[in-house]
């Protein structure tokens, strides 16, 4: 856990998307936590990569803008459910589709099948993959999205599954 003077330090890095050092600094990777709400749904209907969006403005330090690999949790799991799974997770506007707020969504690698509207959820951010940027169209974004979720997969691969 950091020292007081440390926390200042781990918030930085936190703001500048430097993941993987402020999980060293904390001991575990940074974690955001809100309930699940209804986004725009683009992810499942138009981008084939359904995503968990996160009402996170209380739930934490949100890191940087861009596309991370990491967990996406319940953290209030029933007894026997399904509880963690290894995730894309962006953060930033969607500038792309012209957005202006700023959201955390997580793509449960190869689900989609999961229905998570209202849970309480968290987002634990082990690495970062890229910045954001703005694609010229859809297809080229899908294409950026296919290879994001790719080295996600790979990344998350050896990854031990936090407790929830």
């Amino acid at each position: 856990m950091p020292q007081e003077g440390q926390s200042a330090g781990v918030r930085e890095l936190i703001a500048q998307g430097r993941v993987e050092e402020a999980a060293a600094a904390l001991g575990r990777p940074h974690r955001v936590e809100g309930v699940v709400v209804h986004g725009a749904a683009r992810g499942r209907e138009l981008l084939g990569f359904p995503t968990a969006n996160l009402d996170a403005a209380q739930g934490g330090e949100v890191p940087a803008d861009g596309v991370y690999a990491g967990w996406l949790l319940r953290t209030d799991p029933d007894q026997g459910a399904e509880a963690r799974w290894p995730a894309a997770i962006s953060v930033g506007t969607n500038p792309t589709f012209e957005g202006t707020e700023r959201t955390v969504e997580a793509y449960a690698l190869d689900r989609d099948d999961l229905e998570l509207y209202g849970e309480k959820m968290a987002v634990d951010f082990t690495h970062r993959i890229r910045g954001q940027r703005r694609f010229a169209d859809v297809d080229e974004l899908i294409e950026a999205m296919n290879a994001d979720v790719e080295r996600a997969r790979v990344l998350m691969r050896d990854e031990a599954a936090p407790e929830v």
